[in-house]
């Protein structure tokens, strides 16, 4: 199949969530002054300004909600108003480390099961639709969760990284779990040989120039290139704390025209779940 697809995606999650040591939930990364409580604020406001920017250029994304952070955000905004030409997914509930890699407490299979049922249950509540896709908070999937989605009504993951063809620049999607497609965020090499991914983060943290994702951008030639953020990374970082108004704006700037970009190379925009079933089709 010959496409150049590209997919925004954005992770609505609790603030500057961190993982937490023997917890099954993660916690908000606390500043100097702030209290040691998981905080909503940051996701919800950065949440509103990218649907604006969204709504300026036309491109419709795909939002992975985190049910905690859903059910915060849906108590000050209209969200399914807001969210009404763009795709919803799910992020877990409580930003789970369903392996265990980062808080040494793997979920059991039980328990990915009600996680999953709790996410899907959530968001229909909360937009009125069924939710398709999904993405593992920290990326963190085993098979064991592969192999439920399809029997929960899930036709594609989001979660693994893989990386781009050096030889022909292709990223294809692949069945991962019998009818389960696998959508991944993208892995290759920069100018200088380094490695870079299409999560945006460090360009909001000062560690990327949109340069460096535009170059990751020309490198792909065929498949889906799948770009990713959080919310809240907007208008907060881990190192800086909340950002000034500029700040936000630079942020917002910058974002736009690495996708703005994308789209002028020729990389036709659409969420996930609309690639999805044209690639089964």
């Amino acid at each position: 199949m010959t496409m150049r697809l590209a997919s925004f995606t954005v992770d609505v999650d609790r603030d500057v969530n961190l993982p937490r040591q023997g917890r099954r939930e993660a916690s908000s990364k606390c500043h100097e002054g702030d209290r040691d409580e998981v905080r909503f604020a940051s996701s919800t406001r950065g949440l509103r300004l990218l649907v604006e920017m969204l709504e300026e250029t036309g491109i419709k994304a795909t939002f992975f909600f985190e049910g905690d952070t859903l059910l915060h955000v849906a108590r000050l905004l209209d969200v399914r108003e807001l969210l009404s030409k763009h795709e919803v997914a799910c992020h877990g509930v409580c930003h789970e480390d369903i392996t265990g890699e980062a808080t040494g407490v793997a979920m059991t299979d039980l328990e990915i099961s009600q996680m999953l049922d709790q996410g899907r249950d959530m968001l229909r509540n909360i937009f009125a639709r069924d939710p398709v896709g999904f993405r593992a908070p920290y990326q963190h999937i085993d098979q064991r969760t592969l192999s439920l989605l399809p029997k929960k009504g899930f036709l594609y993951d989001s979660s693994i990284t893989k990386e781009v063809n050096e030889e022909d620049g292709s990223l294809h999607p692949w069945k991962v779990a019998g009818d389960l497609l696998e959508i991944p965020v993208a892995r290759a090499r920069d100018r200088e040989g380094r490695r870079i991914v299409s999560y945006l983060w460090p360009m909001h943290e000062g560690k990327r120039l949109p340069s460096d994702y535009e170059h990751l951008t020309a490198g792909v030639h065929s498949g889906v290139l799948v770009f990713a953020t959080h919310s809240w990374h907007i208008v907060e970082t881990y190192n800086r704390g909340l950002l000034s108004d500029a700040s936000v704006q630079i942020n917002l700037d910058n974002l736009r025209r690495v996708l703005e970009r994308a789209r002028d190379e020729g990389m036709e925009f659409l969420p996930l779940e609309d690639i999805a079933r044209a690639w089964k089709g």
